[in-house]
């Protein structure tokens, strides 16, 4: 099973999100999804970290990863998930404000883990096609 450990300091910068009666998801911008409108056009990992409410459709989100501060939902197709390894890691930068994930064997997946608060569930996703 896949292990997501956010440090003191990451924790501390997300404590004002983490309340009973939300779910956590780990997005990576890819265009699937209801929180993913067109996909990521440049070839940097654009990883989200989105609170959403606990009655939220995450159909797309299908396997469930441990945490320290709760289950966190990723999508579990091999393209979206090739990046994601059994052990990662949020961090805090202070000097720059960013939360950067980190792979212990692969490095930095992405520099700045952005964090999305949904206070209502996303009713519809995007059907649409886009040209990069």
């Amino acid at each position: 099973m896949k292990q997501l450990t956010f440090t003191a300091e990451a924790k501390q910068r997300i404590a004002k999100y983490l309340r009973p009666g939300k779910k956590i998801v780990l997005d990576f911008d890819d265009g699937v999804g209801p929180f993913s409108a067109i996909g990521n056009c440049s070839l940097d990992a654009n990883c989200r970290l989105i609170f959403v409410n606990q009655n939220a459709d995450l159909h797309d989100f299908d396997e469930r990863v441990a945490s320290n501060i709760g289950d966190v939902w990723i999508k579990s197709e091999p393209y979206a998930n090739i990046q994601f390894e059994n052990q990662m890691e949020v961090r805090f930068n202070p000097k720059y404000f960013t939360m950067p994930l980190v792979s212990p064997t692969k490095g930095t997946l992405t520099e700045n883990l952005e964090v999305v608060d949904l206070t209502e569930p996303v009713a519809t996703e995007y059907k649409g096609t886009h040209d990069c």
